[in-house]
């Protein structure tokens, strides 16, 4: 099983979306601006270098901002190691449907752990916050209830197995990893590399199901 995807186009970075951004994923300063120490705690750089990113009185909004692209990307992405499991996540699902589509033997650990059985995958509006997430759940009413309290439920899909799933929010994250963004855990406690602005181009689910590959 092959999945292929092509991200969309990312928006135009100003240094007003970015600032933006950064007050989401990161919250204010006591001064109401943006926590520039979090934002550079996390880069690894000062916080008069984030300050610098983003420099500039109202006018300066719609000019492009300071901050070297591959800044803007590393503050859209979790960590390094995170995002090499996520990886490995995926690609072990791809073997595993393989597994399921073949002759070879199941392993009694995916019937323990129920991962053969049908899941949801959903994206949700985050409450009181301008980003979508995808979401994965056995659709049981406690999981519905437990992921609604988080997000408004925009789209869903079905899948086979809980393998099926995690190919499908690696294709979304895919699609959407121009958009994404990486807010602190005060900000946004699960799911965080699975997380994109809302207004990016939408999609559905279905036109990426992995059951119909």
């Amino acid at each position: 099983m092959t999945i292929f995807v092509d991200p969309v186009a990312g928006p135009r970075w100003t240094r007003g979306r970015l600032a933006d951004m950064l007050i989401d994923c990161y919250g204010t300063s006591p001064r109401g601006r943006v926590n520039a120490d979090a934002v550079a705690e996390y880069v690894g750089v000062t916080a008069a270098t984030v300050r610098r990113w983003i420099s500039g009185g109202q006018r300066d909004r719609r000019r492009a901002p300071l901050c070297p692209p591959k800044r803007i990307t590393q503050l859209q992405r979790g960590p390094d190691i995170v995002e090499r499991r996520n990886q490995q996540l995926y690609e072990r699902a791809l073997s595993a449907i393989g597994s399921i589509n073949g002759d070879d033997p199941i392993p009694a650990e995916w019937d323990k752990q129920q991962w053969l059985e049908t899941h949801t995958v959903a994206i949700g509006a985050i409450h009181g916050k301008p980003w979508y997430q995808v979401a994965v759940t056995n659709a049981g009413p406690r999981s519905m209830t437990e992921l609604r309290r988080r997000v408004t439920v925009i789209d869903a899909l079905e899948v086979p197995t809980w393998f099926h799933a995690q190919v499908l929010t690696h294709t979304v994250m895919t699609r959407q990893q121009a958009w994404r963004v990486h807010p602190a855990k005060t900000q946004l406690t699960s799911g965080r590399t699975h997380v994109w602005m809302n207004n990016a181009p939408p999609l559905k689910l279905i036109d990426y199901d992995p059951g119909e590959g």
